[in-house]
């Protein structure tokens, strides 16, 4: 009886193999790249809707959106700092424990700081303000950020400490020239249109324009191409000049870097001034919380004429009375 012999494969068929296995791959790795982005933005985006509800139960509570920052005057000398909206939001997203921890609105913000056990709380990683697809650092460092430029805040004991990294900024205002050409003071409130400002109490009757047609909360990225920005940070705002009056934000981009925006530039311009404005990492834009509770998807190409007037749908947007129209964005 004879035995059959046994063929194996030759190697300009395993080469085959081989190279239509890597097409495969090389064709299916943009569609898992593409799959994966989708998902990050589907999670920003709920980070967003669950940022507005918590906005919404605070203003049941407060019958007004909380401020973009409160300046606490005496109590916060230079280089120390104010409580942020996003501190006086925590019980209504989750986070009560943390905000009886920091005793918000009794302690300040660098009182806090100074005491190692609620300061190793406070910079916990804070996935609900921040969007997956931000890849950057946890707790804010000087490596993330444009030379000079650290967003450290100090305790009561002048020592210098970061805080948790957000890529949810809210809106204080239509565009830079509108808050700059208005007032002396330049700081957040003086000429501000958005629904956040310095010790602003804005609620739903203030938005005149219809909450359906006002930006509240948007992204900022820390990076935007080549060019590094600034991440916002949790909980507050660091006063680089101390005092009541002088928290100006128009010399020293306080508030606007640290937790507010002014479209400075359009949409996810690479360049520095956009560090007080909008930007993502998703492609073609970024998402933003209209006063409604709705998230949209801010075109970068969106009409944005970001001049001392409020003339663009960008800058309508931003605006809680206007009285303009904004139409299809």
């Amino acid at each position: 009886m004879s035995l059959s012999r046994r063929r194996g494969f030759t190697l300009i068929e395993l080469l085959v193999v081989i190279a239509i296995i890597a097409v495969l791959i090389a064709l299916l790795l943009p569609a898992v790249q593409q799959a994966r982005e989708a998902a990050r933005r589907s999670q920003c985006k709920n980070n967003l809707k669950q940022i507005g509800l918590a906005l919404h139960n605070y203003h049941d509570i407060y019958n007004t959106f909380p401020a973009g920052y409160i300046d606490q005057g005496a109590q916060v000398t230079a280089n120390q700092g104010h409580y942020s909206w996003t501190a006086a939001i925590l019980p209504q997203i989750d986070q009560a424990p943390l905000s009886n921890i920091m005793n918000v609105g009794t302690v300040t913000l660098s009182q806090n700081l100074a005491n190692a056990t609620v300061r190793a709380a406070m910079q916990n990683a804070m996935p609900a303000f921040n969007c997956p697809s931000n890849a950057g650092s946890v707790v804010l460092n000087n490596a993330d950020l444009p030379a000079a430029n650290a967003r450290a805040i100090q305790d009561t004991a002048a020592a210098e400490h970061q805080l948790p990294v957000s890529t949810y900024v809210g809106i204080n205002n239509s565009a830079i020239g509108t808050r700059r050409n208005r007032g002396s003071a330049q700081d957040a409130s003086t000429g501000a249109n958005g629904t956040f400002s310095r010790n602003s109490r804005n609620g739903f009757r203030d938005m005149t324009d219809g909450s359906s047609n006002i930006l509240v909360v948007t992204e900022r990225a820390w990076q935007v191409k080549q060019t590094k920005m600034f991440s916002a940070v949790m909980f507050g705002i660091r006063d680089n000049t101390g005092g009541v009056n002088a928290v100006s934000e128009g010399n020293n981009d306080q508030g606007l870097v640290y937790a507010l925006a002014a479209p400075v530039v359009s949409i996810n311009v690479e360049n520095v001034a956009n560090r007080q404005g909008i930007s993502s990492f998703h492609t073609g834009g970024a998402q933003a919380l209209m006063g409604d509770g709705r998230v949209v998807f801010l075109s970068e190409n969106m009409d944005a004429n970001l001049d001392a007037l409020v003339n663009s749908t960008l800058e309508r947007l931003c605006a809680i009375a206007d009285g303009q129209t904004v139409g299809e964005f």
